[in-house]
């Protein structure tokens, strides 16, 4: 059964996507299906070897000899659900549900981000009505994880200047800079031993989470750091060692649960005592950006331990590591302009991982920060590497593209549009390096919580939007 309004082609085939698994690296069954559906419309297209795709479809009547545009989203999504939820982002369809509105996925991620933009591009190609220039039809994947998709492009292969990137807005806003950034990972080999005994299990939950860069100037709760300031606290009481330490999904959401298995000397009602008194003082301090908070401490068993030396290393760090809003926009009023999110913490045999990502306006900021968390691993007993690097776009202060959008949101919508200087990472800054003569705006409905389970869709915002789009292709 349909959830969504098939009559509306950008609605029906936002739909199909939500049947078809595209989280990031697993994008080929999704690439499959635009190949297919280039075929059936007798489009040109080319595919890469990361399963990029590029269609380009002619201009209609009276548009065959205008200027190319280039339209552009990502085809994949961040997998990101609630613990309580069993989903397989690899095999399971989504489960939408409309409610006021908004458009929701039962539990998990919706992929709004960027599929409301993949099917924006479908709709207009399949359409006999919507008039448009020359258009190249641009499809990444690994977006998410790096703009790896747009990195690997092959230049040969794009041939416009003029690009509007479906990933970025708010029905009448439009970005106009984006931060660039690079994961920081940093590893140790543990020692471990086979000690089963009882051991005590940490739960951090009931956080809200959120894009690490839209939502980071937020003071939302981290759950990683929330963990290691119980962590140390328990430590400087008693000796403390890890079993189990499992904390965050993804390198661009914002942790919102965090698990850790661990014996110590401490006695069990001390230790929560501890834990419940630290509690307290989080929820204050967290009152009016992440209420929702829970901690509990109960009672288990564990099979093995890394060493004291692991533990006190990993809960240093962790407790250390920089977290959060770094530096604002001193000219633009509430612009992130570098932030950190210790994003991922894990442990198996082998390793200890932690993942943070980092993110800048200017380069200068994302070294800064990776160099202090580098300098801060290695006295740690970490070991570092940098992991995808992706580049800044900066502001341009003549774009055509921009003007004739704003143009038609005063003439035909009596709306200013709003521009944007966003926080996180789009696939713009790489077309820019590509081209530097490439003129860039960005559109996009209303959606909010992305990167969370929470993640919804306006829908009324998604076909306001569409109508939009369609208007400032005709002008083009």
């Amino acid at each position: 059964m349909n959830v969504l309004d098939h009559t509306k082609a950008h609605q029906r085939f936002f739909e199909e996507m939500t049947r078809i698994p595209h989280g990031s690296f697993h994008e080929r069954a999704y690439s499959d299906y635009l190949i297919a559906f280039a075929q059936k419309h007798q489009l040109d297209y080319v595919r890469d070897d990361m399963n990029n795709v590029i269609i380009y479809a002619p201009g209609t009547n009276g548009y065959e000899q205008h200027e190319p545009v280039i339209l552009q989203a990502h085809m994949d999504m961040v997998c990101e659900k609630n613990k309580s939820v069993s989903f397989d982002f690899e095999k399971d369809t989504l489960k939408l549900k409309l409610q006021d509105g908004w458009l929701y996925a039962d539990g998990t991620t919706l992929g709004a981000d960027d599929g409301t933009g993949v099917a924006y591009m479908l709709a207009i190609m399949e359409s006999q009505t919507i008039a448009h220039p020359p258009l190249e039809c641009v499809f990444t994947v690994q977006e998410e994880v790096g703009l790896f998709g747009a990195l690997g492009l092959d230049k040969k292969n794009i041939h416009g200047k003029r690009l509007i990137n479906l990933d970025g807005g708010g029905e009448f806003a439009t970005g106009i800079t984006s931060a660039g950034g690079v994961n920081v990972i940093t590893k140790r080999v543990p020692t471990w031993t086979k000690e089963p005994q009882e051991a005590f299990e940490l739960n951090i939950g009931g956080l809200k989470g959120g894009h690490s860069g839209g939502q980071i100037h937020k003071e939302r709760g981290n759950a990683n750091k929330l963990a290691a300031r119980i962590l140390y606290r328990l430590s400087s009481e008693g000796v403390l060692r890890i079993s189990h330490i499992d904390g965050g999904l993804k390198d661009n959401a914002i942790p919102r649960e965090s698990t850790v298995i661990f014996t110590t000397s401490i006695p069990f009602d001390k230790a929560k005592t501890i834990a419940a008194q630290l509690e307290k003082e989080m929820k204050q301090e967290l009152e009016f950006s992440d209420s929702e908070l829970n901690i509990t401490l109960t009672k288990t068993n564990a099979e093995r331990f890394i060493s004291e030396a692991d533990t006190k290393a990993l809960i240093t760090f962790m407790r250390l590591i920089p977290n959060g809003l770094r530096h604002r926009s001193m000219s633009i009023e509430g612009l992130t302009t570098a932030s950190s999110n210790a994003a991922v913490v894990s442990l198996d045999d082998s390793e200890i991982m932690i993942n943070t990502s980092v993110r800048g306006a200017l380069e200068s900021y994302i070294d800064t920060i990776a160099e202090e968390i580098e300098a801060l691993a290695k006295l740690c007993g970490f070991d570092t590497v940098r992991d995808a690097r992706y580049p800044a776009w900066s502001y341009n202060a003549n774009s055509k593209m921009r003007e004739l959008l704003q143009n038609l949101c005063r003439e035909k919508y009596d709306r200013e549009l709003t521009l944007m200087a966003i926080h996180g990472g789009l696939e713009c800054g790489v077309f820019k390096m590509m081209d530097e003569d490439m003129d860039i705006v960005t559109m996009g409905p209303l959606s909010e919580d992305v990167h969370t389970p929470k993640e919804r869709l306006n829908m009324e915002s998604f076909d306001c939007t569409f109508a939009l789009l369609c208007d400032f292709l005709k002008e083009l």
